[in-house]
């Protein structure tokens, strides 16, 4: 048994204890560990979190973005779109596969000017909004925090892929979408007050607005394989959050078994609106430019949530990116991170990296 200072409250999972602790001056992550003290295993409320100004220095009005085209994506941009007045001025797909794309309104805008929303580009010059694993240690995160224009949930509690002394954090990684994310930050400055509430409980066919919000990166379906780890960051969304995050996720936590059948039924529809996928990936109404179906699809999703549509504008492809993926080895990663033409990277599992490169014109 070593001596450990908490850096924050044990928590009693399904398959023992779990804590963050600092030994020898690291933080690490433990499950089945033995303390002298016998623990309160009542979950306590964490501490309201603190932005960085960096942080706050991305969510400002009328910007331009650039969103992933999956349910996550979607529900992101309409929130940025209705509280912060922000342009949707293109499109992207960055998957690791082949067929990786990014479609804008106009060909000729500068990047740098537009936030990339729920897509993990590492582009130093460019701004981001997202949620995928992205760090491979400690020093990743010193270099993702000093571009001083990102924002990932995973990065503000330094979760890596690797840590001397501790092995690998995948398992710990932020387990739900960039739309809760976006929804916590959004309250926690005040941009959503008191005025604006979701109604979880509001039905929509044979499912409930919560369901839909949750089929953003499987909410439901990531908290019954991985409880211990989802339980622990919904409870750090409530605290980064206000109102509407607390009363979602307090649901997620308590609710995430008998809505198993819900989130299936989501993933039916979507694709019953033309979406490729049970995740409302719609690349596939891009490429074709079938108008109908987006604006369909964008209507459903902006009526349920009582929000604008996005605009249906014609995009084009930009046809220079192409994805990849490859083994997590330091090595591969390193030559990942380091090529000039890597235009996006993010951990898909513990043995695969997904990464995106981008060609020259």
């Amino acid at each position: 048994m070593v001596d450990c200072v908490f850096l924050s409250t044990e928590i009693k999972y399904d398959r023992g204890i779990f804590a963050e602790w600092v030994v020898d001056g690291e933080v690490k992550m433990c499950y089945n560990v033995k303390v002298r003290k016998q623990p309160d295993f009542r979950r306590k409320r964490m501490s309201k979190i603190k932005l960085s100004d960096d942080i706050k220095k991305i969510f400002v009005k009328n910007r331009k973005c650039i969103i992933n085209t999956d349910i996550d994506g979607i529900l992101a941009g309409m929130f940025l779109q209705h509280f912060l007045n922000w342009e949707v001025v293109g499109f992207s797909s960055c998957s690791g596969a082949k067929n990786d794309e990014l479609w804008l309104t106009d060909k000729n805008l500068d990047l740098k000017d537009c936030v990339f929303v729920d897509l993990p580009v590492s582009i130093p010059g460019y701004a981001v909004v997202d949620q995928h694993f992205v760090s491979y240690d400690k020093a990743a995160v010193d270099a993702y925090k000093a571009d001083g224009n990102k924002a990932n949930p995973n990065v503000m509690r330094e979760r890596v892929f690797w840590k001397k002394g501790a092995g690998g954090e995948y398992t710990a990684k932020y387990p739900f979408g960039t739309v809760h994310f976006v929804l916590a930050v959004l309250e926690n400055m005040g941009i959503i007050d008191s005025s604006y509430k979701i109604n979880p409980a509001k039905k929509i066919g044979d499912f409930e607005l919560a369901d839909l919000i949750f089929r953003a990166d499987r909410v439901i379906g990531n908290t019954v394989q991985y409880t211990d780890n989802c339980k622990d960051w919904a409870d750090w969304l409530i605290a980064l959050g206000g109102h509407n995050t607390e009363a979602l996720f307090t649901i997620a936590k308590k609710e995430y078994a008998e809505r198993k059948t819900a989130e299936t039924k989501v993933g039916a529809k979507l694709k019953e609106l033309g979406c490729k996928r049970a995740d409302g990936e719609c690349s596939d109404l891009l490429r074709t430019k079938d108008r109908n179906k987006t604006e369909a699809y964008f209507k459903f999703v902006a009526d349920a949530m009582e929000l604008p549509p996005l605009p249906v504008e014609p995009v084009e492809p930009i046809g220079r990116l192409a994805g990849e993926r490859t083994d997590t080895a330091k090595k591969s990663v390193e030559n990942v991170m380091r090529a000039s033409d890597t235009f996006s990277y993010a951990y898909v599992s513990q043995r695969q990296l997904s990464y995106t490169k981008i060609k020259e014109k």
